[in-house]
């Protein structure tokens, strides 16, 4: 599994939507630069049909209706096939992708890249860049009309209707409703994946890469919070303040909070206390209007509680600094060392904590979740994306879509399957070793090779919580996950397309996420959010609020 942080997931995402600036390949992609539609609705697509699969291994811990994952313990000692013979009969494709790990090595010194082209029965050329490089790599191949035959599609790219209309295949023939039943594995892809990342233009533009429902998560240092004696789930904000004040201690260098703020999209303390006090996802939507989360008058409060324990000194005194490349790493080793009780981090997060502290330590990970502000309101918690990005093919003959779909459907083989375990683990025992009784053991030749191919990029199963080797984590998510969904709410706008919120939504997130730092670190009252507010909607707010509007308006 890719345990990649949520914050670093963000800042890429973040920065795509930043490609009308310095990407002039996408801004000015098709017949006529900027023609296609402000408001992109989708309405009226026939969605591929889902037929869950049959025979896949039976989960440790049962999923649920509302999005919790399955959950497994250890990898099935016995794997099953799911499919039959090579899906590519000798095919030559090429696909491109990025990753949070090194590259790997190329095919010559890779043994497993070469174990999966003879599974899969292909020649496949790998374009792997570093997930920082993604944009300015796609807009090079845009540009230079040098397209892979599959793309993965990352983030809202500024022009991406009129991108894809121009350059990839619309598969609606090949997947729409039971169509998709010659590819069972991409059958068995929940139709929510499909519904959020993978139609555009009124049509099927590519095949999802699935995640999880649940977004951010508040953890804490379980341990130290026993340690003192105190409760780890307030049940108002008034209780989580005390809290706070309970765990600081300067003069040992301990504070509760490491991360007061984030880029919108995720959850640091201020939107914890936004959660707390029942702020929607992203947009409130009532009778086909829009509501931005940040004119709510609760998003002030939460500033001015925010804003309150900083001067109270429970927020480390470091966490605005910015001199830092990465002050993400400095979040996570004062959270690891103890100088930070508290952090937040994407769900996948949970298994590195283990990773990276348990072995001889005392060390434990605990989560909160967003108590009631107070007897007045109900929390709520933010649900993510429930896919990372799609994976679009360049336009090519009925026959050649056919054979890549082949192939793409083989890299969705569920979790426990023998196909599963080659393409994320690679051989054994060159990649992989497994004790008696134990679980896979990933070597230093499998960490080289496999996880910076990237082909999880090019397609994958439905998620599940699994963690070689680190059960506890597993069992703890899934408990925990099975808290967070209910209280969750989805951003009504995700899988629509706002021209604006793609070419802009970047500069105004800065500028808000400026405003509420001077707030929050007092130089500024909380007063001046009103201005920044304003200066959103002029700037462009209240544009995309429109085009989203449009687009819901369609698709009623």
């Amino acid at each position: 599994m890719n345990t990649v942080s949520r914050r670093t997931l963000l800042r890429g995402t973040f920065a795509a939507a930043a490609l009308a600036g310095a990407a002039p390949a996408l801004a000015a992609c098709g017949n006529n630069a900027g023609s296609g539609p402000a408001a992109s609705s989708n309405a009226g697509v026939k969605l591929p049909a889902y037929i869950p699969l049959k025979n896949g291994p039976v989960p440790d811990l049962a999923p649920t209706a509302d999005g919790v994952l399955a959950g497994f313990l250890k990898y099935p000692e016995n794997p099953i096939s799911v499919t039959s013979g090579t899906p590519g009969d000798g095919l030559t494709m090429s696909a491109f992708v990025q990753t949070y790990s090194p590259v790997a090595p190329a095919l010559g010194q890779n043994t497993y890249w070469q174990a999966l082209n003879k599974a899969l029965g292909v020649s496949l050329d790998m374009q792997v860049v570093p997930a920082s490089d993604y944009n300015d790599k796609l807009n090079a191949l845009v540009a230079g009309s040098s397209l892979p035959d599959m793309v993965m599609i990352r983030g809202i790219q500024p022009n991406l209707p009129d991108l894809l209309k121009a350059e990839f295949a619309d598969l609606s023939e090949l997947l729409a409703g039971d169509a998709v039943k010659e590819y069972p594995l991409l059958a068995n892809l929940p139709t929510v994946c499909w519904k959020t990342s993978s139609i555009w233009n009124n049509g099927i533009y590519g095949v999802p890469i699935p995640r999880a429902t649940m977004g951010s998560v508040f953890y804490l240092r379980a341990d130290l919070v026993a340690a003192k004696g105190l409760n780890p789930q307030p049940g108002s904000y008034a209780e989580f303040e005390q809290l706070c004040k309970e765990l600081t201690d300067a003069k040992h260098n301990v504070w509760a909070i490491t991360t007061p703020n984030e880029p919108p999209g995720n959850v640091g303390t201020l939107q914890f206390i936004m959660q707390m006090l029942g702020v929607p996802n992203n947009w409130k939507l009532a009778g086909g209007k829009l509501t931005k989360d940040i004119e709510l008058a609760e998003v002030k409060e939460a500033l001015a509680k925010v804003a309150g324990l900083w001067k109270s000194g429970y927020i480390h005194p470091d966490s605005f600094e910015t001199a830092t490349s990465d002050l993400t790493t400095n979040y996570k080793q004062w959270f690891n060392a103890g100088s930070a009780v508290m952090d937040t981090d994407n769900y996948t997060a949970w298994p590195q904590f283990y990773v990276q502290n348990v072995a001889g330590s005392s060390f434990k990970i605990g989560a909160m979740l967003p108590p009631n502000y107070d007897s007045g309101t109900k929390a709520v918690t933010w649900q993510g994306n429930p896919s990372f990005s799609f994976t679009a093919f360049k336009k090519a003959s009925t026959t050649r879509l056919k054979a890549l779909l082949k192939v793409v459907n083989w890299m969705a083989a569920p979790f426990g399957s023998s196909e599963y375990l080659l393409k994320n683990y690679g051989i054994s025992p060159t990649d992989w070793t497994r004790p008696a009784g134990g679980d896979v053991t990933q070597t230093n030749t499998g960490a080289d090779q496999v996880p910076g191919l990237g082909v999880g990029y090019v397609g994958a199963p439905p998620y599940v919580l699994y963690y070689p080797g680190q059960a506890t984590a597993t069992t703890d998510g899934h408990a925990f996950e099975s808290k967070w969904l209910p209280l969750s709410v989805a951003d009504p706008t995700l899988g629509l397309y706002s021209k604006t919120y793609a070419t802009q939504q970047s500069a105004l997130n800065g500028q808000l996420v400026d405003a509420q730092n001077a707030i929050l670190r007092g130089q500024q009252p909380v007063s001046s959010w009103d201005d920044a507010v304003k200066s959103w909607r002029s700037g462009g707010g209240d544009k995309m609020r429109g085009e989203f509007e449009d687009a819901l308006a369609k698709s009623a």
